[in-house]
């Protein structure tokens, strides 16, 4: 049996700009929202902080969820993903982000973060690449977005 993954990413908007953390592999460049898995007897809003701090070196007060993806790995057709990963994301709002280090835990093939103008979000290899619109727009209809890439 393979466990549940939760896990926590921040959306966080400075005008018309949002904070991504980049990545680069053999894909090239790609980008995803900050964040990671909460730890056992942590948290959301523990691991929420802990985890800007890691990926971003920035604090921030953590906001409304404001939506809710899934991912079943087995069920895509993709070699990028953990084998059986299984997981529920939070996308909450990240208020009053303000750096205060260089971040000191980042991902696996991240090599930093950016603050990327919102006009250019489709363009990007961005992941969930089915919100990019309800980012550039701040309009999220739903909650629970499903399963999706």
């Amino acid at each position: 049996m393979h466990p549940l993954r939760v896990s926590v990413r921040a959306v966080c908007y400075r005008d018309d700009t949002l904070l991504l953390a980049e990545h680069r592999d053999d894909r090239g460049l790609w980008y995803i929202l900050p964040g990671g898995g909460i730890q056992h007897n942590e948290t959301l809003d523990q691991a929420f902080k802990r985890e800007m701090l890691e990926e971003t070196g920035g604090e921030a007060e953590m906001g409304d969820v404001l939506f809710v993806r899934e991912v079943i790995a087995d069920k895509l057709d993709t070699t990028y993903l953990p084998k059986h990963l299984h997981q529920i994301e939070l996308f909450v709002e990240a208020k009053h982000f303000r750096q205060i280090s260089q971040p000191s835990d980042m991902d696996k093939d991240q090599i930093g973060i950016v603050w990327m103008p919102l006009e250019k979000l489709p363009d990007l290899l961005f992941f969930p690449s089915t919100m990019v619109s309800a980012l550039q727009t701040r309009s999220f209809d739903k909650i629970y977005q499903g399963h999706i890439l």
